[in-house]
């Protein structure tokens, strides 16, 4: 399919970034940098996030955001000009969505993984839900698959990976449906996360309670919940005094 390149003017610097026009890409362009689906300043707890984040930054770690869902790279490259001292991890599954994500996030610090994001290691299947490029789904099974598979990857796991150069700060999820199964098991990452930015698809599966087992599991937490849009901030209340103590 045809790309088209346009100039981001992020701060003070400009930057080239791919899309395909006449598609879903034009959606997410206008949701993150012309809506600011994840400004940070929209929260009165803005301060307070900024504040923890400039303390890691001012350590021997750095802050790291991960950007599950990444799609084309465009909210990875926000967070990562927004929180420049983070390393942003980006995971997408679909290969067409992923290699305009590592064409648009060259030259910054943005890790480029092509999986899912799930409770437990594996593989799963891609599936073409006919909503757009944003609306690749991941199954358990290959039915209705595109007949590609990816590597399932886990926050615990990312967590650890990183435990020696970083600090959780961001975790943004935007699976299409699949954090029913994140939030199903080995959730000990969300005690570890400061800020968790995550968008529900209950209307995207009606029926199918799919935001049940995040909201079991948020609840047993000491977290502010926060719904601006389409997404969910989840901020924890107590993240100045555990994390930077640990």
């Amino acid at each position: 399919m045809d790309r088209a390149t346009l100039n981001l003017a992020l701060g003070s610097a400009n930057r080239a970034f791919s899309f395909r026009p006449g598609t879903s890409d034009e959606g997410v362009i206008d949701q993150i940098f012309k809506k600011g689906d994840y400004n940070l300043g929209r929260l009165r707890r803005s301060p307070e996030l900024s504040a923890f984040y400039n303390k890691i930054a001012a350590s021997s770690k750095s802050p790291l955001i991960l950007d599950a869902g990444a799609n084309i790279g465009a909210s990875s490259i926000y967070f990562s000009y927004s929180f420049p001292k983070a390393q942003v991890v980006a995971i997408e599954p679909e290969p067409s969505n992923f290699d305009l994500l590592q064409t648009n996030t060259g030259g910054i610090p943005v890790e480029c993984i092509q999986g899912a994001l799930a409770a437990n290691p594996g593989r799963v299947g891609v599936v073409d839900t006919g909503e757009g490029f944003w609306g690749y789904r991941t199954t358990g099974t290959d039915s209705n698959s595109t007949g590609q598979s990816v590597t399932c990857v886990t926050i615990n796991e990312l967590f650890e990976s990183k435990s020696q150069s970083c600090v959780p700060f961001i975790v943004k999820i935007d699976i299409e449906g699949a954090e029913s199964d994140l939030f199903s098991a080995h959730t000990e990452w969300v005690a570890a996360t400061p800020l968790i930015i995550i968008e529900l698809h209950d209307w995207l599966l009606p029926g199918k309670a799919n935001s049940r087992a995040f909201l079991r599991c948020i609840s047993g937490f000491d977290r502010d919940f926060v719904h601006i849009g389409e997404n969910i901030f989840s901020i924890d209340n107590n993240l100045m005094a555990d994390r930077l103590a640990a």
